[in-house]
């Protein structure tokens, strides 16, 4: 069956990833080292639970005033949120260049904080995207199964009329294991040229 519906990864995929410019913005905001950042949000579990969606954006804001004193106010926090976020303007064009007759979708594993930041602080890669879909929506994190289930179902499509393209193996296998057409990412150009090959098909 013919794709109708590509799904792209965000970090290292459609945008690089940078977390030490979150984790060195939030430290410098809260006068704390970016280790003991790190220490809070990793080590305890918290960025996995927020991953899994057990966190509304509020409440992480208010997790993160008593765990490290953060002081700024949720307009501020978006903008640290998002910092770990660089647009990659080749992989936006390709977007461009799907959009129609091609419905895209961010399938990535971030928390729901991001997932209202994004339209906000990065509009230029927001609006490119039909859905956001979250972990932190979906309430699983790739590679489960659930949350491909969850979000072919929230684009109403079936696993043969989408298109999966993620940097992480793991995440690759896990779509690929539910009936996905899934694309090992390795650069904008190769991806072109695999995508041009599979959709002419």
């Amino acid at each position: 069956m013919r794709p109708k519906v590509i799904l792209f990864d965000l970090g290292d995929v459609v945008c690089g990833f940078r977390p030490r410019r979150r984790l060195a913005a939030l430290a410098a905001a809260c006068g704390v080292s970016p280790e003991q950042a790190e220490s809070t949000l990793y080590d305890s579990g918290l960025v996995e639970r927020w991953d899994h969606g057990l966190a509304t954006p509020t409440e992480i804001h208010h997790t993160l005033r008593e765990e490290l004193g953060y002081p700024g106010d949720m307009a501020a926090l978006h903008q640290v949120w998002c910092s770990a976020f660089e647009p990659d303007p080749r992989m936006l064009a390709l977007v461009d260049g799907l959009r129609p007759p091609y419905r895209t979708a961010l399938l990535t594993n971030n928390d729901l904080l991001v997932m209202e930041a994004l339209p906000e602080v990065l509009p230029e890669v927001a609006s490119r995207f039909d859905a956001l879909l979250f972990s932190g929506r979906l309430m699983a994190a790739k590679p489960d199964s659930a949350a491909y289930h969850r979000a072919l179902e929230l684009m109403d499509c079936s696993p043969d009329e989408a298109v999966f393209i993620d940097d992480k193996p793991a995440n690759v296998a896990g779509a690929r294991a539910v009936g996905l057409t899934a694309i090992h990412f390795t650069g904008a150009a190769e991806l072109r040229t695999t995508l041009d090959e599979l959709l002419q098909q």
